[in-house]
């Protein structure tokens, strides 16, 4: 570990960086997954059981999906440079 206050602020940056850049892409592959989801549910008759069970697990699927989202952009370092 770094002793010095620089060498301390970059190993955060860097550790905020990866785990930012971590959830990103959970976050992506997962609204990748919710949305294929959503398609195979439109397809089935909304009177079949369970349907509206499944609605409400999207639903909450989607909710976790956005926090992921929203808190991997809030935790990464506003110095954040795309890579090409």
């Amino acid at each position: 570990m770094p002793t010095t206050s620089t060498g301390r602020t970059r190993a955060v940056r860097d550790l905020r960086t990866r785990v930012s850049e971590r959830m990103l892409r959970t976050g992506t592959e997962l609204a990748i997954d919710q949305r294929e989801l959503e398609e195979r549910l439109a397809t089935v008759s909304r009177a079949e059981l369970g349907y509206s069970g499944a609605q409400g697990a999207v639903a909450l699927a989607r909710w976790a999906d956005s926090l992921v989202l929203w808190l991997a952009w809030r935790i990464h370092p506003r110095t954040f440079v795309p890579h090409a």
